[in-house]
């Protein structure tokens, strides 16, 4: 009897372990693809054309942006940053592109901090509706798995079949959908105040290799509640690329709604010619 009881606990007390086990193995897949994908993209420009509207709050309208999509790492920097360099506005073409991309990438005096303002200033110029932000890029909650980052969260394995904003829940049988949630006392996510914003949201990963399929990234308080999703596919260069992003921001404060939507595309090489003309 005392066999039996002792085999029946070991059934019961096993799987939980088990369970642990899987995901941190599962987490610490997804790190290794998505260091690998960072690595992959920062040599890739992609095209992005983006669409907001705005409504409520005395600042309702519609922007159209088409625009080059790269991730960059600043001389100095600890990770990648989104830019984005938008060279049309609602179809009015922007005159100073190259002059922007030679000061943010070809200034030999400026300081990793300095790039990084300018990668954040510029990626965030034509937005709409009055809700500043700057972390509306595709590849950001992609960020939360990285080594560098990934002890700020906590993360969990949950049974939820709720697709992501806007986006169609990605296929897959032995998909993973796992839950995160930042508990880091100084928050990746500041407001204009400098307020925390802590981020909280899901991933969409394929346990066996790592991939991430879609990301959500969610943030909300008093101020503002904001969703961002993104579908990714496969592509070429052996990894998934952002296909697609969905956003909402809510301003409680000016009972603003804004909405977007991009789309990624001309995926291709990127080459700055640093080259003087004799």
């Amino acid at each position: 009897m005392v066999v039996v009881g002792l085999a029946v606990l070991l059934l019961v007390v096993w799987p939980a372990r088990a369970e642990e086990s899987s995901l941190v193995e599962v987490l610490q897949r997804a790190t290794e693809y998505v260091e690998t994908l960072h690595a992959q993209l920062s040599g890739m420009v992609a095209e992005e054309r983006y669409e907001q509207e705005a409504r409520g709050g005395g600042r309702s309208g519609r922007r159209r942006l088409v625009s080059d999509f790269l991730l960059v790492q600043p001389e100095g920097a600890e990770r990648y940053y989104g830019f984005r360099d938008v060279f049309e506005a609602d179809g009015r073409q922007v005159r100073d592109r190259e002059e922007r991309l030679a000061r943010l990438f070809l200034d030999p005096t400026a300081s990793a901090e300095r790039q990084i303002e300018r990668i954040l200033t510029e990626s965030a110029l034509y937005n709409i509706g009055g809700v500043q932000r700057n972390f509306n890029v595709p590849t950001f909650a992609l960020l939360f798995l990285r080594e560098s980052h990934k002890s700020r969260f906590s993360f969990e394995r949950v049974d939820d079949d709720d697709p992501p904003l806007g986006l169609d829940a990605p296929d897959g049988d032995e998909l993973w959908v796992v839950s995160y949630r930042e508990t880091w006392p100084t928050t990746v996510i500041r407001g204009a105040d400098r307020r925390n914003m802590p981020a909280q949201g899901r991933f969409w990963v394929a346990p066996a290799t790592g991939r991430v399929l879609a990301t959500e990234l969610a943030v909300d308080d008093q101020a503002l509640r904001a969703t961002i999703t993104v579908r990714f596919e496969p592509h070429d260069i052996g990894h998934a690329v952002p296909v697609e992003m969905r956003e909402r921001y809510d301003n409680r404060r000016t009972v603003t709604r804004v909405d977007g939507t991009a789309t990624y595309s001309r995926f291709r090489r990127f080459q700055i010619d640093v080259s003087e003309a004799r």
